[in-house]
């Protein structure tokens, strides 16, 4: 049992061996469910060749190893077109209607048109997934994510009669009910040991990411301006609304994360047991959105970009401690700037529940005060006292509003983490940014009336 201050670093090490315990058995249910559903898209992939089943699935099962919370799952199907010369481009230089749905041509960073030049028009006219433009427009048409979606619902309903006919699954493994309603998502319901999962399947055409990686890591200016220069060449999209398409970003975090504690860190365990807290104790409100599974690879990427010393995750407190400060700056902002594209907030998603800020803010900020209440695994476990308290000039100082990416840097966060007491970096040069960083926040809180 935990009993003494003493024991501090190892009440973490302990909740995350007991997030850890049932961990391969959860894996192992959700690989049943896979399997269930390679078998119906082998059939959706013998139907239409444009759809091709991964069975690799590399940077989902690097998620596996992460996750501790199965609720929804998602599988991607990648698209296969015999045309090189299809372009993304982020704007439309002439609006259309078509099938009926609105369309809206206002540029948006995220998403994006998949074009098709007027020297392949012949390869698509007539496709059931084309739409043709007005020959004053620069391209022939758009592959239209809407009609890639609908084509795709209707060969997984056929699929799945087809595998249950033949008893390749049995009866009640798939529900197939959500498949009737319109919209951006193709979702299925499988049985599980536990209790249904909800499985989303998404159409996804790769793109090269080397140029995206390189761009992303090394970036060095401040939030929010962009700096990364990433083009949409170098991204896989997927299916948004339905004339555009999105940006995806899932392979490039998994390729920047796969190996990040190669040096012994703790980095992915600190991910690990605040995806567990995540999902125990950050619940949002009601018919409102929460933080995500990918939200907070987002924000360890950010962390890791703070925080780059090796000594900054030596031990799993300090870790948990660097995810969680840069959490509750982006929380106080209202935005968590993607890594690789920064115009793009995480919390404004489109067709999504409007974000629960100020819920979420106040539980992770009651986590980053008391940790230990939310450690325990057990009642009979005793916590040790409490060791910390955010005093009113930390919560002045991580609700510093910030248009110019002033306080979007190491100096401001090493600052948050030493008032948490968990520093412990003996770097001279760091240090001295943080004085400089402390005198200048200082005297801004201070003016504002709040003193230390």
């Amino acid at each position: 049992m935990w009993s003494s201050n003493s024991d501090r670093l190892g009440w973490y090490q302990r909740y995350l061996s007991g997030i850890k315990a049932y961990h391969d058995m959860k894996v192992i249910d959700i690989q049943k469910c896979e399997d269930i559903l390679f078998t119906i898209l082998d059939r959706v992939q013998q139907q239409d060749y444009r759809f091709q089943v991964d069975y690799s699935r590399a940077h989902a099962c690097f998620d596996y190893t992460i996750r501790t919370q199965f609720d929804e799952l998602d599988m991607e199907v990648c698209l296969w077109f015999n045309d090189l010369s299809l372009r993304v481009e982020e704007s439309c230089d002439t609006p259309y209607i078509a099938d009926g749905i609105s369309h809206q041509a206002v540029p948006k960073k995220g998403v994006a048109y998949l074009t098709v030049p007027k020297e392949s028009e012949s390869k698509w006219t007539g496709s059931d997934i084309f739409h043709p433009l007005p020959e004053s427009s620069q391209c022939c048409g758009h592959i239209v994510p809407g009609r890639v979606i609908n084509v795709l619902k209707e060969l997984l309903k056929g699929a799945i009669v087809y595998c249950q006919q033949n008893n390749f699954i049995n009866p009640g493994d798939v529900n197939a009910f959500l498949l009737n309603f319109d919209g951006p998502r193709l979702t299925l319901v499988l049985r599980n040991v536990t209790k249904p999962l909800r499985v989303n399947i998404i159409p996804v055409l790769r793109r090269a990411t080397a140029k995206l990686l390189e761009n992303g890591f090394q970036n060095g200016h401040s939030f929010p301006e962009t700096t990364s220069q990433t083009t949409p060449e170098n991204l896989d999209i997927s299916n948004g609304t339905y004339y555009r398409w999105r940006f995806c970003f899932e392979r490039p975090m998994w390729k920047l994360l796969e190996k990040a504690d190669a040096d012994g860190g703790h980095r992915l365990d600190s991910l690990c047991l605040l995806d567990r807290i995540k999902t125990d104790h950050w619940l949002p409100g009601e018919h409102k959105r929460g933080i995500t599974f990918n939200m907070l690879k987002m924000v360890l990427l950010w962390a890791m970009k703070f925080f780059p010393a090796p000594e900054d995750w030596i031990d799993l407190e300090s870790s948990v401690y660097r995810v969680v400060v840069v959490l509750l700056r982006c929380l106080a902002l209202q935005n968590l700037p993607n890594y690789f594209m920064h115009e793009i907030n995480l919390f404004q998603e489109d067709f999504q529940a409007q974000f629960d800020f100020q819920a979420i803010y106040e539980k992770v900020e009651q986590f980053a005060d008391t940790p230990e209440k939310f450690l325990q695994i057990h009642l009979t476990h005793l916590l040790p006292a409490p060791r910390q308290h955010i005093d009113s000039y930390l919560k002045m100082l991580l609700q510093i509003q910030d248009n110019e990416g002033l306080y979007w840097n190491t100096a401001y966060f090493d600052i948050i983490l030493n008032k948490f007491q968990v520093y412990h970096v003996p770097d001279a040069d760091r240090i001295g940014a943080m004085q400089l960083a402390w005198a200048k926040t200082t005297k801004l809180v201070t003016d504002e009336g709040c003193s230390s």
